[in-house]
């Protein structure tokens, strides 16, 4: 065997060793996902909060007013 079909085969067996790491390899895939899913978790619950939290501090709001007013 040359020099030349010898490189050849080293090269074609580290391609084919990349090749199958690159499919077996599922790096960031299930992170992506799950950060997607929690950001949609805490926009629902901060529009919760927002929503519920006006109703909740007008309630105190006018109970502080009426202790205040009533010394």
């Amino acid at each position: 065997m040359s020099k030349v079909d010898k490189m050849l085969v080293k090269l074609q067996t580290k391609a084919g060793g990349a090749l199958e790491n690159f499919k077996k390899s599922e790096r960031g895939d299930t992170n992506f996902i799950s950060m997607l899913i929690i950001i949609g978790i805490v926009v629902v619950l901060a529009g919760l909060f927002l929503t519920l939290g006006k109703g909740v501090m007008s309630a105190i709001t006018s109970k502080v007013m009426n202790f205040i007013n009533s010394l």
